[in-house]
């Protein structure tokens, strides 16, 4: 069921997209007159004075994976036709409220925020000076850009015309999903994307939709999950009011927060459900990690938004608990904790699910206090420590190229050389650790994180990356294992589906930016386009069961990839002052958090 512009409820009568057509259908003429804008655009290109042009870097030579034969999909043709992208424009529907064009001073004040307007800091700038693009790397750069600005046009007209205010657009059968809390996920996910991206139209009628239809308290008994609704629906308000401005994203972000201090009311970690009502908030007593320890960057900004500290207080509260915690390995805590608990041993830890963004929210909650918390710095620091003496695992041919991180058993340090793409994140964070803390040490292990990501997008049959990756061990305690020379990782001991995760393309982002290295580029580029050939349907991006099968969808399309990875795959071809990472704090569900 959609929402139409009277508010009303109608079944849907319109058609599926329309089929995809070829130029000629498209009309000779009209083809010619694309070709002819196309070489004028590239053309102009040559009259940008000097000082002007955006900046980038230059080609760099990178060495091909060597552990054995592989699929090389870098070299594939051009995927998009201009002609298919006009069609399907066509067949978009029309705004469901009759809102007024954007006024060009609102579509300018929101340029400027993208770009750090009001943003303060004192702490040193990490991203690395770009050389003076070339004109041919400036339209290489811009081609990229333009074609995941229409791949995510792609999807976001597919979740509108088909699950509009719905969580989730399946994206082969084309029907609605309610899966996280039945508010619109898809859409609040995706409100920063939109404005980052320049569709301010789009916007308008998604604010407008949260303006007049979004209730967050129809069912206070519901159980919410503390974790998702934080990183998802709180960070997604919080987000696009730093962007826009527009009071009601505000006001829906303090309404939730409301809600959500009534996971603290019997201690000092939130419960992993929470209810509008406090009295159906379920009573716990053993905690996830990352879902304790990732509130921090969302309620901090809050507080500084809405000038009340409670916010703020509930969160650094847990990071104090925690930091009293003694463990076997410094830093490092299993993934689930207790209230009140002092100490653990003979566990796991990982950096994988169940624990990722504890630490990840470590050193950005940090920065997002401008550096003025040195207990967040010190965790953060005695994590990336003992990760780098024990968890590291090296393949047999002692290539300095990749490596993993594995996950331990805290008694007897033994190692399960296995990553998940989740723990990808901890490329991005080493890198902006080495740049905050002098630490280069980090980003030797950040590039090797990132090109074992890279490379388990690259042996695949799909050019996408699985679940997690998983290595016979070579040595007795697991640090070093063996690589199979024609796939890489082991597929049948591999989880090998494929949702749309953004952890190795986060990581790439960081380390282009951090860096200024093409290669990164280069190799998200590849990514992409595998991507498109595998996962795209006539409706949106579907996940894959199994990356070494093709088109094996899934019928699932989760909100972050909106938010997500549609928006690094964006950003890593964007200007570098466009969300600039001396301006903003990414939440874990890459939701740009202005640093002020």
């Amino acid at each position: 069921m959609l929402l139409t512009a009277s508010g009303l409820n109608t079944p849907p009568t319109f058609r599926k997209p329309y089929p995809r057509i070829s130029s000629k259908a498209a009309g000779r003429s009209s083809m010619r007159f694309r070709q002819l804008l196309g070489l004028l655009a590239v053309a102009s290109l040559s009259f940008v004075s000097a000082t002007d042009p955006d900046q980038g870097v230059g080609p760099i030579v990178w060495a091909k994976d060597s552990v054995g034969p592989y699929i090389d999909h870098s070299s594939d043709a051009t995927l998009y036709d201009e002609s298919t992208f006009t069609a399907e424009k066509a067949s978009y529907l029309p705004l469901r409220y009759d809102l007024p064009p954007t006024a060009a001073s609102v579509v300018q004040e929101r340029h400027d925020r993208v770009r750090g307007k009001d943003a303060q800091t004192s702490l040193k700038s990490i991203q690395a000076p770009m050389r003076q693009e070339s004109m041919a790397e400036r339209a290489e750069r811009e081609k990229r850009l333009r074609a995941v600005r229409r791949g995510f046009e792609h999807a976001w007209q597919g979740y509108r015309r088909y699950a509009w205010g719905h969580d989730e657009v399946q994206p082969v059968s084309g029907s609605a999903k309610d899966s996280l809390n039945g508010w619109g996920a898809t859409l609040v996910d995706s409100l920063d994307t939109l404005l980052i991206m320049g569709f301010d139209r789009e916007f308008d009628e998604a604010v407008e939709w949260i303006r007049t239809s979004l209730v967050m308290n129809k069912d206070p008994q519901m159980q919410l999950p503390f974790f998702e609704t934080g990183i998802r629906y709180l960070g997604g308000f919080l987000s696009a009011y730093d962007l826009s401005g527009e009071q009601v994203l505000l006001d829906k972000a303090e309404e939730l927060g409301d809600y959500m201090l009534n996971a603290f009311q019997f201690g000092a970690f939130p419960t992993g459900r929470v209810a509008v009502d406090p009295k159906s908030n379920p009573q716990q007593h053993m905690f996830v990690l990352a879902e304790i320890g990732t509130i921090q960057v969302e309620f901090t900004r809050l507080s500084k938004l809405t000038g009340n500290p409670v916010y703020k207080e509930k969160a650094l509260k847990v990071i104090d608990v925690m930091n009293k915690i003694k463990t076997q390995l410094p830093g490092l805590y299993p993934s689930q904790v207790g209230d009140g608990g002092t100490g653990y041993s003979s566990y796991y830890a990982t950096i994988g699910g169940g624990a990722d963004s504890f630490y990840e929210y470590l050193l950005k909650e940090w920065i997002l206090l401008d550096g003025k918390n040195n207990e967040l710095r010190d965790m953060f620091l005695s994590a990336v420590d003992t990760i780098e003496k024990y968890m590291v695992c090296r393949p047999e041919s002692g290539s300095h190229e990749y490596a993993i991180i594995g996950t331990i058993n805290s008694a007897d340090k033994q190692i399960d050389p296995q990553m998940e793409h989740l723990a990808c994140f901890m490329g991005g964070s080493l890198a902006m650790s080495a740049k905050y803390f002098d630490r280069p040490q980090d980003l030797v292990l950040a590039r090797q994180v990132a090109e074992a990501c890279f490379f388990s997008y690259r042996h695949s049959s799909t050019g996408l990356g699985p679940e997690s990756i998983r290595f016979p061990a070579f040595s007795s305690d697991g640090k070093v294992f063996k690589v199979d020379p024609d796939t890489f990782y082991s597929r049948y001991v591999s989880a090998q589906q494929y949702i749309l995760r953004p952890e190795a393309i986060e990581a790439l982002w960081i380390l282009y930016r951090t860096t200024g290295e093409k290669k990164y580029q280069d190799q998200a580029w590849e990514m992409f386009q595998s991507l498109e050939r595998s996962c795209r349907t006539d409706i949106a991006y579907s996940g894959l069961l199994n990356v070494n099968t093709p088109k094996s969808h899934d019928d699932k399309m989760e909100s972050f990839f909106l938010a997500e990875t549609m928006k690094y795959f964006y950003l890593i071809f964007s200007t570098p002052d466009v969300i600039s990472l001396d301006n903003f704090v990414l939440n874990t569900e890459a939701h740009p958090i202005r640093r002020t």
